[in-house]
């Protein structure tokens, strides 16, 4: 682990997670420990603008995924079970006994299957607009492989126009506009290169999707999930909420798949109640 220190909120540093591969992360704030797990359209710094107020009530870590940002890109064919593994050389290598795991869209099955393998290891889980169905895999996997065709056919701009009007909710897409719309898709073409999403699609649709999964995770689970996402129903997450153990839910309403960039202050104020109940930090 080589750790570099830009400024006194931020540290950054890598992880030797094998011979091949080394995984980028970063650091800010005290306290409670929290790791953010990227989905795969997304990067480490991405979290900055939706996180500031929880870096002042706790410890946040985020990476960016193996083939992703500042990470090593994958060295052969992406076997979804490296993503369970490279978590935990993460939570070793920054000696991180237990930690509150937040995870987004497809990152919600990394930190879920992190959660049932290493329940020791997860203080509790923040499952926003979680990439799950009460039922089984087959609507997931045909979205999935439908964007993996899309790129590479037509690459990384006609898919960002596939993805944007699904992932954000009608009310977000509204107020956006056009300035909106061109603006978030030049920072998506600035983080993401075709071979980086090709490598996290390839490895969604190999995640596995049973639904019977959520019922070994042990850990305290929160759900933030938006009214108006395109994957997951009201009737869903009701389901979802009664398969995991200990969960509850959190509905934005009108609220997109990703509905903590819709309401950062909003997500922000349920991880620090969340933090409160699982780990005794109230004022």
């Amino acid at each position: 682990m080589t750790d570099t220190t830009v400024d006194d909120a931020l540290e950054t540093g890598e992880i030797q997670v094998s011979d091949d591969i080394r995984i980028a992360y970063e650091r800010r704030g005290s306290g409670p420990d929290i790791v953010l797990v990227n989905n795969f359209f997304m990067d480490r710094k991405s979290w900055r603008s939706y996180t500031a107020k929880l870096a002042t009530r706790a410890r946040i870590t985020s990476y960016d995924l193996r083939g992703q940002g500042d990470s090593s890109p994958h060295p052969g064919e992406p076997v979804w079970e490296d993503h369970i593994s490279d978590l935990k050389a993460l939570f070793d290598g920054l000696g991180l006994e237990k930690a509150i795991v937040v995870g987004t869209s497809f990152s919600t099955l990394i930190c879920r299957d992190f959660a049932v393998a290493h329940p020791d290891r997860v203080q509790g889980l923040i499952l926003a607009g979680p990439a799950m169905s009460p039922h089984g895999p087959q609507r997931l996997r045909r979205i999935t492989k439908s964007w993996l065709k899309t790129l590479e056919t037509s690459g990384l701009g006609v898919l960002y126009e596939q993805l944007y009007p699904l992932v954000s909710g009608d009310r977000a897409v509204e107020e956006a506009g056009p300035i909106g719309f061109m603006g978030r898709k030049q920072n998506f073409l600035g983080i993401h290169t075709v071979d980086s999403l090709r490598a996290g699609l390839a490895v969604s649709v190999k995640a596995p999707l049973d639904p019977q999964i959520m019922t070994k995770v042990a850990a305290p689970t929160l759900l933030f999930v938006g009214g108006d996402d395109f994957s997951l129903s009201t009737d869903a997450v009701r389901e979802m909420v009664g398969l995991f153990p200990d969960a509850v839910t959190v509905t934005v309403p009108d609220g997109g798949h990703l509905a903590f960039l819709e309401e950062p202050e909003w997500f922000q104020r349920e991880v620090e109640s969340f933090i409160e109940r699982v780990a005794g930090t109230g004022d």
